[in-house]
């Protein structure tokens, strides 16, 4: 992938490098994937939203920046990005789609390092529920009022700035824990998400309350 210096406007990243497909059709629509760092810490950052990863090959993009991420040894950061959501809106497209959507999928669970998700003020957290079960660890930038998670992975914070401290202590909490177990539980994790998440697809009745919400 080629890379470019680029100054990153959000205000947890202190620099950044984005980088680019190698080849044509392959650089997804991501509002930026690259190098990102949090002062001395580097991670890969992708930022997108639902409409991201819509074709095959923006999801081959994907499996390339985690592959980096594996060969480097670095910790993923998926900002504004729903990849459940996404992967079960669209794995039954086609069969060169649902091909490349389990290819990445498979080497997403199998990533020896963390693996962070944060959803700021932008994100309509309608389809964020799934992410918040799968992953290593999970921000939410939500309005005052609303109380702390009582789950260990998520933090709730009101403000921008609060975000760097989170993902640098989801990080810690998340490299304590042994690769194995690590693993283990992201597979056993996104199998609950999808399986729930199906079945409320597939449910008549949630679809009628859902539209009335």
């Amino acid at each position: 992938m080629l890379t470019h210096t680029a100054k990153y406007p959000q205000p947890p990243f202190t620099h950044a490098i984005k980088l680019y497909g190698d080849r044509a059709g392959s650089k997804g629509t991501f509002k930026f994937a690259g190098f990102a760092w949090i002062q001395h810490t580097k991670v890969i950052l992708v930022q997108g939203d639902a409409q991201s990863l819509n074709s095959a090959a923006g999801w081959r993009c994907f499996l390339r920046l985690i592959a980096l991420a594996h060969r480097l040894k670095k910790p993923i950061v998926l900002w504004n990005l729903p990849v459940v959501h996404i992967a079960t809106t669209q794995r039954q497209t086609s069969l060169d789609f649902a091909q490349a959507i389990q290819n990445a999928e498979l080497e997403l669970l199998k990533l020896p390092h963390p693996i962070i998700t944060v959803f700021d003020e932008t994100y309509e957290l309608t389809s964020a529920p799934p992410e918040l079960i799968w992953n290593d660890g999970v921000i939410l930038v939500a309005p005052l009022g609303i109380q702390p998670s009582e789950r260990k992975k998520v933090r709730i914070v009101q403000l921008p700035m609060e975000i760097a401290p989170a993902i640098l202590e989801l990080l810690s909490q998340a490299e304590a824990i042994p690769t194995a177990e690590l693993v283990k539980n992201r597979q056993e994790s996104l199998r609950s998400a999808v399986k729930g998440r199906t079945q409320l697809s597939s449910n008549p009745h949630h679809r009628e309350e859902t539209s009335h919400v």
